[in-house]
C-alpha cells in the first residue's frame, strides 16, 4: 500500500512537472515569435527580460529534450523546404500556363505540346501533395516538441496510476509500466529524429544537388515568364505564334526533366527516409516489448 501511495504521489508530480514544462514552453515560444514580429515591424520597445521561472523552465526542459531547442532549428528547415517546393511549383505553373497558351497553335505547328502538357499537370499535382506534405511534418514536429509535454507524459501518467490501483495482475504493472514509458519516449524523440536526419541530408549531403536543380528550375520559370509576355503581345497584335512552339516545348522539356530530378530527391529525403526511420523505431519497440511480456 505504502509503495502504491508513494508511486502515485510521484507520478502526480511528474505529470504536473511535464504539463508545467509544457506550458512554458508553448509561452516561451508565443512571446519569440511575438518579439520577432515586432523586430520586423520595427517598433522600438524595450525588451521584457525573461523572469526566474521562465528561464528555469527552459533549462529543464533542454535538459529532458536535449533537442527542443535544435527543433528550432528543424522547424526553420521544414518551413524555409515549403518556400522552396512552392518557388518550384510556381515556376512549373508558369511554364505550364506557355504551353496552355500554345496548344491552341500546335495544329498549324511541327511539334505537339499536349504530352508536355500532361506530364507538367501530374507534376503540378505532385509538388502541391509534397507542399502538403511538408506542411504536415511541420505540424508533427510541433506537436511532439511541445504537446509531449502538455498531453502524451500527463495522460501516461494518469494511465499508470490508474493501473497500479487497478489492474489485479500486480505483477505485470511494472511491465506495462515500461510499455507506456517506451511509447512516451518514442512519441518524443522519433518524429524530431527523423526530420532532423532528413534535414542534415537535404542541406549537406545532397544540398548541392538541390540547389543546382532549384536554380534551373527557377531561370526556365523565369523565361517562360518572358515567353508568355511575348505571346500575349504576339496575340495582342494577331501575329502568329506558330514560332515559339518549337522553343516552348525544348523549355518545357528541361523543366519537365530538372521537376522530375528535384522531386525523386525530396521523395527520397521527405518520404522515404522519415518513414522507414519511424517503421524501424516502432519494430524494435514492437520487439522489446514483446520480451518484456515474455519474461
Amino acid at each position: 500500500m505504502v509503495k502504491r501511495i508513494v508511486s502515485t504521489v510521484l507520478l502526480i508530480l511528474i505529470g504536473c512537472a511535464s504539463f508545467s514544462i509544457g506550458l512554458i514552453s508553448c509561452q516561451t515560444s508565443g512571446k519569440a515569435k511575438t518579439q520577432q514580429t515586432q523586430a520586423k515591424k520595427g517598433a522600438e520597445q524595450d525588451v521584457v527580460p525573461e523572469s526566474a521561472i521562465i528561464r528555469q523552465g527552459k533549462g529543464i526542459a533542454s535538459i529532458l529534450i536535449p533537442g527542443l531547442n535544435a527543433d528550432k532549428g528543424v522547424q526553420k528547415s521544414m518551413v524555409d523546404k515549403s518556400n522552396q517546393v512552392f518557388d518550384v511549383w510556381e515556376s512549373l505553373k508558369m511554364a505550364k500556363g506557355v504551353v496552355n497558351i500554345l496548344l491552341a497553335a500546335q495544329a498549324t505547328g511541327t511539334e505537339s505540346l499536349s504530352p508536355s502538357d500532361d506530364i507538367m499537370g501530374k507534376l503540378s499535382n505532385m509538388l502541391s501533395w509534397s507542399f502538403g506534405l511538408m506542411l504536415l511534418w511541420k505540424i508533427l514536429l510541433t506537436i511532439s516538441s511541445y504537446m509531449i509535454f502538455l498531453v502524451v507524459i500527463p495522460v501516461c501518467a494518469i494511465i499508470i496510476v490508474v493501473l497500479i490501483w487497478t489492474y489485479k495482475d500486480k505483477k505485470k504493472v511494472p511491465k506495462l509500466i515500461m510499455t507506456t514509458a517506451l511509447v512516451g519516449l518514442l512519441l518524443t524523440f522519433t518524429i524530431p529524429l527523423a526530420l532532423q536526419i532528413s534535414s542534415i541530408l537535404d542541406n549537406k549531403l545532397l544540398g548541392s544537388n538541390v540547389e543546382t536543380l532549384v536554380v534551373s528550375i527557377t531561370a526556365k520559370g523565369k523565361s517562360a515568364e518572358t515567353m508568355d509576355r511575348n505571346v500575349s503581345a504576339a496575340r495582342r497584335q494577331s501575329s502568329s505564334i506558330v514560332g515559339y512552339i518549337a522553343g516552348a516545348k525544348k523549355l518545357s522539356g528541361g523543366m519537365i526533366e530538372d521537376v522530375i530530378n528535384y522531386s525523386m530527391i525530396f521523395i527520397f529525403v521527405y518520404l522515404f527516409v522519415p518513414i522507414v526511420l519511424i517503421v524501424f523505431v516502432v519494430f524494435l519497440a514492437r520487439y522489446f516489448i514483446k520480451l518484456i511480456f515474455a519474461g
